[in-house]
């Protein structure tokens, strides 16, 4: 009897150790999940600032994109509202226009008006002088007959010189004319009131401005910037056992950018940044976190298909495609929760840029990369509260 007690004993004792040992392990294998450095985050950070600077996708989640939405939405009524009160003032500003020109001419024929008055007036006082000087002189009829004669030559020079007044007046009105006309001609020529865009850029997503020459100085700071990022970064690197090859390519990556952005070459710039982004996405490989390899692996070859879609490069494009696909296999075997609403939605967005790609379409998959990198950021999201 003592016997089978002990023997019951020491299986309560077996069975209590062993439910104990999965409790002991669970913290374990809390302590092996690391935090990503705060440096290779903050050259994350600047490197998708960068990317979207030179025409890339964007890298917010569906609450930024939302409040972006918004925002230009205000924007775009704002300026309608203001084209159509401009529309308004200049249909009021056209009967004004003609009443000063109704006013300006009659104020003109008054003038003349005025003149031929005073000129009757002349006229008159000098033909009663002269029948005095006939009542005086009433012998000297040659005389008087020149006289007249030369009244009747004074009146057609009169006549002669009004002629050649109105022919002035019509040939300035005529010069008024044709410099009204060459002014609107020359106003319309300025570069600064038609011609002239100072900032040419392309609508990204919700017709938010992407791109434009100033981009340059802001992609200048944050390529600089990104220099001593790196140098903080790489030592925490190499204490990782990161390849001396890879930390190369890296390096080579960054002086390419910094030297087409010096020269403002788009296509090289775009090149040199999605090979950065290409060796950044390999170095979360080496840590272990909630976040899988794959989603920074993933998020680059989207970079790379809406740099090559942008210059027409769609061999590319379809290369990175297929990339995607296999590393989103990887990633779904990796995830437990593979079916959440947040993993369908990504699984889902990339199937369309695939497909959108397959299709040459590149509209569409402008929109899909700014989609697919969305949900990257909702799920990378989520993934990093469970590790908190």
């Amino acid at each position: 009897m003592i016997k089978k007690i002990a023997i019951i004993v020491l299986g309560f004792i077996i069975l209590i150790t062993l439910t104990a040992c999965p409790d002991k392990e669970q913290p374990e294998q809390q302590k092996n999940t690391e935090m990503i450095p705060n440096t290779m985050q903050k050259a994350t950070d600047e490197l998708e600032q960068i990317i979207t600077l030179l025409g890339g996708p964007l890298f917010n989640g569906r609450d930024n994109i939302e409040q972006m939405k918004n925002e230009q939405m205000q924007m775009l009524l704002e300026s309608a509202q203001k084209s159509s009160l401009g529309t308004q003032d200049k249909e009021q500003m056209q009967p004004n226009d003609g009443s000063e020109k109704d006013e300006q001419q009659q104020e003109g024929s008054r003038s003349e008006k005025q003149e031929g008055s005073q000129e009757s007036g002349q006229n008159e006082e000098q033909k009663d002088i002269k029948d005095k000087q006939e009542e005086q002189d009433g012998e000297q009829k040659e005389k008087d007959s020149t006289g007249g004669s030369e009244s009747g030559g004074s009146e057609k020079e009169k006549q002669d010189k009004e002629g050649d007044s109105g022919q002035d007046k019509k040939e300035q009105e005529e010069q008024d004319v044709e410099k009204e006309n060459s002014s609107e001609k020359e106003d319309t020529q300025r570069p600064g009131v038609t011609q002239d865009k100072t900032f040419q850029y392309e609508d990204s997503l919700f017709g938010i401005p992407q791109w434009h020459q100033d981009n340059w100085k802001m992609i200048k700071v944050l390529t600089d910037g990104m220099h001593f990022t790196w140098n903080n970064l790489q030592p925490e690197l190499i204490k990782k056992g990161v390849s001396q090859t890879q930390i190369e390519n890296f390096n080579k990556s960054l002086i390419a950018l910094s030297q087409s952005v010096s020269t403002k070459n788009i296509i090289e710039s775009q090149s040199a940044a999605f090979q950065l982004s290409q060796a950044l996405s390999d170095f979360y490989s080496y840590y272990k976190t909630e976040i899988p390899a794959e989603l920074p692996r993933i998020s680059s070859g989207v970079t790379g298909i809406h740099f090559s879609v942008k210059q027409n490069n769609w061999p590319k494009a379809q290369e990175l495609a297929n990339q995607l696909q296999q590393e989103f296999a990887k990633l779904k075997a990796s995830i437990e929760d593979n079916q959440t609403h947040i993993f369908q939605m990504l699984e889902l967005s990339l199937n369309d840029l695939c497909t959108a790609v397959h299709n040459q379409d590149s509209v569409l998959v402008l929109i899909r990369t700014n989609l697919v990198n969305s949900n990257i950021r909702e799920l990378d999201v989520r993934l990093s509260q469970k590790q908190e």
